[in-house]
């Protein structure tokens, strides 16, 4: 199979509302289970090793996440970091179209949580007047 294959398989999954990701025992885990046909069951089971394989690299450590910017506090630099790694990632990219589509990867969700938490940081606005 073909990693087109792949991507159709994971999409039609996330479209039929299910989140996939590595069980800790290295199988694959597919949630809610309340929303699996016989149909999806079936493509699952014929597509396992292929989803793991494709969970495996989506989360490989060899795919490290871009350097952390200079300024932890600065939402832009920030940002830019983590739309680095969200263009590359298929996990956050469904993850980034709501939580019914899964749950971002290690990495995403690392440099997700530090952008949050600059972006809700109180900012300093300076403007430049003149006295009169």
């Amino acid at each position: 199979m073909s990693a087109l294959t792949v991507h159709a398989i994971v999409d039609q999954l996330h479209g039929a509302g299910l989140n996939l990701s590595l069980a800790p025992t290295g199988g694959l885990a597919v949630a809610p289970s309340s929303r699996l046909t016989a149909d999806l069951r079936d493509l699952i089971r014929g597509s396992k090793a292929l989803l793991i394989d494709w969970l495996t690299a989506a989360n490989d450590a060899a795919n490290p996440a871009p350097d952390p910017p200079d300024n932890l506090l600065d939402w832009h630099e920030l940002d830019a970091a983590y739309l680095a790694h969200h263009v590359n990632c298929k996990t956050c990219i469904a993850a980034g179209r709501g939580t019914r589509y899964g749950l971002r990867c290690g990495t995403g969700a690392a440099l997700w949580l530090r952008y949050s938490n600059a972006a809700m940081q109180p900012t300093t606005v300076t403007t430049n007047r003149m006295q009169p």
